[in-house]
């Protein structure tokens, strides 16, 4: 082997452990590169600062699995409706888990704590709720928006627990605090002209910022539209039904509110009852206020028949405060009564009947109804003595029952039954039947 070769051996065995040597360096320094000690995050900021980057090696000790205790930041809201605010602190603020929801809910309650004041009924013709009969139409308006609206909320708190279908309530809450919206006085415009007011409140809803993040928002658009139809999904199906023992409550609570006499004791004898005097059970040891029969001079009872004749079977769009059946009895809303008296109560100068307060025109009427029995006129049969109205079920033939006020009435005092009942139409035609409801109701 010559000298040549052997440097050359030398010379590639020099460069093989050179090269080995270089590869062990290159693998630690990498090695060190990577098993970086954990930083802080406002180290990283710093890094990030200074050098524009941050290595991704950096970050991995955020990726940790541990738990960080999270911090709700708990609101403080107050809203002037006192029921609103009971509502929120009981129903919306433990939905911790639905922010998303809670947050829309906050928004319609502001809305509703600000202008919801406003009757719960619409009073435009081509609005489904003018199919309501006057007197059910009457004693809805005594419920408001807010009210009303957070009664449906609680109606469809009830049903979804009922069915164990509570991962729905957000949502559905929504729906309900909504679904009337179109009504509030700032709204109205061409859709509520139209008896549109499911359209109008959807309109609110999609304009509110905290609804368009709602995964649910387009079944709740929905349920909204077609809370008076026919709606397809659950969600809707809750809110119609919510809506609708809602109102069945509000017609009984105000039925509730407008008794207009508390039961008198017992007649003494007629011609006590005649001269308005009551004898007092001797046992009672508190007083209680009793109804007093007044002198009506001024009351005309052939032209008050006159005047109440015309009422009967007329329709005002869907409403009616009079109507006839085939049994031969009429069904007269005592408002009529009321309008009629005060009339003639101002034509005999009789001024005080017509100022008079709410209280005082229940013995006007008590008096005007005793007047009537006397002519045979009042049905007896229906209405208890010592009372001006009774509570009735009209049902249609679609099975739709309302409940009704009313003071009833023989036909034959206005006209001949057959006439009266060829005079109906629309609504009137379709009406099946009319019981009594809760005698003790009566007044």
């Amino acid at each position: 082997m010559t000298v040549i070769q052997i440097n050359i051996i030398l010379g590639l065995g020099i460069l093989l452990f050179a090269g080995t040597i270089w590869l062990v360096l290159i693998r630690t320094e990498k090695k060190t590169a990577i098993s970086k000690a954990e930083v802080l995050l406002q180290d990283l900021s710093q890094m990030w600062i200074k050098n524009g980057k941050v290595n991704i090696a950096d970050l991995a000790p955020l990726w940790r699995d541990e738990h960080v205790p999270e911090i709700v930041e708990e609101l403080s809201i107050e809203f002037q409706n006192v029921r609103i605010q009971e509502f929120y602190n009981k129903r919306i603020k433990p939905l911790r888990h639905a922010s998303l929801q809670q947050a829309v809910c906050r928004d319609l309650l502001s809305l509703l704590d600000t202008e919801g004041q406003c009757s719960s009924v619409v009073n435009v013709g081509r609005d489904v709720e003018a199919s309501w009969d006057s007197n059910t139409y009457t004693l809805l308006g005594q419920t408001n928006l807010i009210d009303h609206s957070l009664n449906v909320a609680e109606q469809v708190i009830c049903l979804l627990q009922a069915s164990e279908t509570g991962f729905l309530m957000p949502d559905t809450i929504i729906a309900a605090l909504s679904h009337d919206l179109g009504k509030l006085p700032s709204i109205r415009g061409h859709l509520y002209s139209l008896g549109e007011h499911p359209l109008a409140a959807g309109r609110i809803l999609v304009g509110l910022q905290s609804f368009k993040q709602l995964p649910l928002k387009e079944e709740i658009l929905q349920a909204v539209k077609f809370h008076h139809k026919q709606p397809q999904e659950l969600l809707g199906k809750t809110l119609k039904r919510a809506d609708q023992l809602a109102r069945q409550r509000e017609i009984e609570q105000a039925q509730e509110r407008l008794q207009p006499l508390e039961e008198p004791p017992k007649w003494h004898n007629e011609a006590k009852a005649q001269d308005g005097i009551f004898d007092e059970k001797p046992e009672a040891k508190k007083k209680v206020a009793v109804p007093k029969l007044i002198n009506l001079a001024w009351l005309n009872t052939h032209a008050l028949l006159k005047d109440m004749q015309p009422y009967i079977n007329r329709l005002e769009g869907r409403r009616f405060q009079a109507f006839s059946m085939p049994n031969g009895f009429v069904y007269f809303m005592p408002k009529i009564l009321e309008v009629i008296a005060k009339k003639q109560a101002e034509q005999a100068g009789v001024l005080d009947v017509v100022s008079m307060e709410k209280e005082e025109m229940r013995e006007v009427l008590l008096s005007i109804v005793h007047r009537l029995r006397q002519e045979d006129v009042i049905a007896n049969g229906l209405l208890q003595n010592n009372y001006f109205g009774a509570y009735f079920t009209v049902t249609m033939k679609s099975g739709v029952t309302m409940n009704g006020y009313y003071t009833p009435c023989h036909a034959e005092a206005f006209d001949s039954i057959a006439v009266m009942e060829d005079a109906k139409s629309g609504i009137l035609l379709d009406v099946v039947s009319v019981e009594s409801v809760h005698e003790e109701k009566q007044a």
